[in-house]
């Protein structure tokens, strides 16, 4: 991903700004609350950040963020590469989540990436990844989304699938990928 965010255009579909779409993400009030960034974007692709603050903590005995927590995060990731596709929301069919292992006080980074898409529905596959605190990674534009599978701690992973049947051309003002 280059510095200036942004991605470039092609064949497969729009080109997205980083900070539009991040723009587009923190409308629904849950999702400006989790304070989420998106790290890279690229057509069928996002990587989104999510910050650790002691608020997403569900369980204090060891202490782990709340797993309905990632699960946005993986739902959100997930409609983000296909809002990428699509230019509509994408309403989310079905989601299915395996949690690996306990998420820890650490910065967290879902990756999502759409396996395969149609003119109705969309998978798409989600990895939550932890960055360990030696990895000196404490801002969004830190990550390396081509690096992330090396220096991450998988924690969760997640399939989800989304109605593509409203794509369109090119987004709207009141488009928001998922809410």
């Amino acid at each position: 991903m280059s510095a200036d965010r942004s991605t470039e255009a092609d064949e497969d579909g729009p080109s997205w700004d980083i900070e539009t779409l991040e723009d587009l993400i923190r409308v629904p009030n849950f999702h400006d609350w989790m304070d989420l960034r998106v790290v890279d974007v690229e057509p069928g692709e996002a990587t989104i950040w999510l910050p650790y603050r002691e608020e997403l903590v569900g369980n204090p005995k060891i202490p782990s963020i709340h797993g309905g927590i990632l699960a946005g995060l993986i739902d959100l990731a997930g409609g983000a590469a296909t809002f990428t596709l699509t230019n509509a929301p994408t309403p989310t069919i079905d989601l299915r989540i395996d949690y690996v292992r306990p998420a820890l006080q650490r910065n967290t980074v879902a990756a999502a990436e759409i396996v395969n898409a149609g003119s109705t529905i969309a998978f798409v596959d989600v990895d939550v990844l932890q960055l360990p605190e030696d990895a000196g990674i404490t801002e969004p534009d830190q990550v390396d989304p081509e690096q992330l599978d090396e220096v991450g701690k998988l924690v969760a992973t997640g399939r989800a699938t989304y109605s593509t049947k409203n794509a369109k051309p090119e987004a709207g003002p009141d488009d928001i990928p998922i809410g």
